[in-house]
């Protein structure tokens, strides 16, 4: 069968996921056009951070940049669970996973999004293979046998071998191609902040579980000490509103006592930003010519840091058959490479949705019996490190 003589690649959306997308196919050699309606410059301003896992950083060294990051990343060395048991935390329970137990020196690192959107976007705009149509988007697409055309919102048509969607929860390709999704809400907010606090983090993650949902302090990389972290507190809408409304002084307060003291006083250091929580899961995720990654694929509570990494997963996954198909015809939409991609994907992002789904019940459940199963089975964890290797296992992708 004869080579194709080029290779092009189509990707709608340029956040985090598109990016990383758009990477590794342009170190393949493949042509990559990008559309982003955003105005990208507003991604500086970004404050949040992502806790990425080790998969993903080995993705940052293929690509080249981790040195680059590395420096501004704060090590994932231990997690630690907290259930607050009754109501004066008289009968809190904990549970520490520690990397050393399955061998690897930290889980991952908690990577500043608007620092690796700057690296990942200078290295692409190197790359001769690779084309930004900046505030711009494609509003329609035309399959073939052996193409894909699109258009766009500026009058633009262009044709490739595979169109992407890296656009998110909302995709317009997934809502033109008709696939249906399973959608769960939960009447829950999540809210994120940065703080400082007064006792060192000493690069550990602490969850706690109450009601509503977790609340979890992510470490963050300070040049001199270890007094700042990320905050994500899940709760539901009443409890987040009332809270992202009051001034800094009482939120300080709030979110002291919240913490039960685990790292001292805390006090705001930035913006609160909030959305509403929900799971969503794609039935199918490809079309013709098409392959549905990340947000535009499934969406899940922030819990567990199973987000942004199952996306990557995505990314590697289609990376891997890419290459494999440029070793054949080179015919990177063809329905036999979007298959592999399908059968790899569909089962196993539906079950990590599924089960973050079931961690994020199982968190916010106000049940009596339920918080007592939660706590049994942390005080259990403790008794058993077969049981705590195999979840951390889980929980890397491994």
């Amino acid at each position: 069968m004869n080579k194709k003589q080029s290779n092009k690649v189509i990707i709608s959306g340029l956040g985090i996921s598109g990016l990383i997308t758009a990477s590794l196919l342009c170190k393949e050699k493949i042509k990559v056009e990008c559309f982003e309606p955003s105005d990208i410059s507003k991604f500086a301003k970004d404050q949040r951070t992502t806790a990425f896992l080790n998969p993903a950083i080995g993705v940052f060294k293929e690509i080249g940049i981790w040195k680059k990051i590395e420096p501004l990343s704060q090590p994932l060395k231990e997690m630690e669970i907290v259930d607050i048991g009754n109501s004066k935390h008289e009968d809190s329970t904990s549970v520490v996973f520690k990397p050393k137990e399955i061998s690897i020196e930290n889980f991952g690192y908690n990577v500043p999004n608007n620092f690796l959107r700057s690296e990942l976007l200078g290295w692409l705009k190197k790359k001769k293979n690779f084309i930004l149509h900046k505030g711009d988007s494609i509003v329609d697409h035309y399959a073939f046998d052996d193409s894909i055309l699109v258009k766009t919102a500026k009058g633009k048509k262009l044709t490739g071998d595979l169109l992407i969607s890296c656009e998110g929860k909302d995709s317009a390709i997934r809502q033109r191609e008709k696939i249906k999704t399973l959608k769960t809400s939960y009447n829950q907010l999540a809210m994120v902040f940065q703080v400082s606090h007064t006792k060192k983090h000493k690069d550990r993650t602490t969850e706690i579980l109450d009601s509503g949902g977790p609340f979890t302090i992510i470490p963050l990389r300070t040049p001199l000490n270890q007094l700042r972290s990320t905050i994500v507190w899940m709760d539901n809408f009443d409890v987040i509103n009332k809270a992202y409304s009051l001034k800094n002084t009482e939120f300080n307060s709030v979110i002291s006592k919240k913490s039960m003291g685990i790292r001292g006083n805390i006090r705001l250091t930035g913006k609160r930003q909030k959305w509403p929580v929900s799971s969503q899961f794609s039935k199918t995720l490809t079309s013709k010519r098409i392959v549905l990654i990340a947000e535009s694929a499934h969406v899940m509570p922030p819990t567990g840091a199973q987000g942004l990494n199952t996306s990557v997963e995505d990314i590697i996954t289609l990376h891997n058959i890419c290459k494999e198909a440029l070793k054949n015809d080179g015919d990177l939409g063809a329905d036999r490479v979007l298959k592999q991609y399908q059968i790899k994907r569909l089962t196993q992002t539906g079950s990590k949705v599924f089960g973050i789904h079931l961690l994020n019940k199982i968190s916010m459940t106000e049940n009596k019996f339920l918080k007592i199963a939660r706590k049994s089975f942390l005080m259990y964890l403790n008794q058993s490190p077969l049981l705590k290797r195999t979840l951390i296992k889980a929980g890397l992708g491994k």
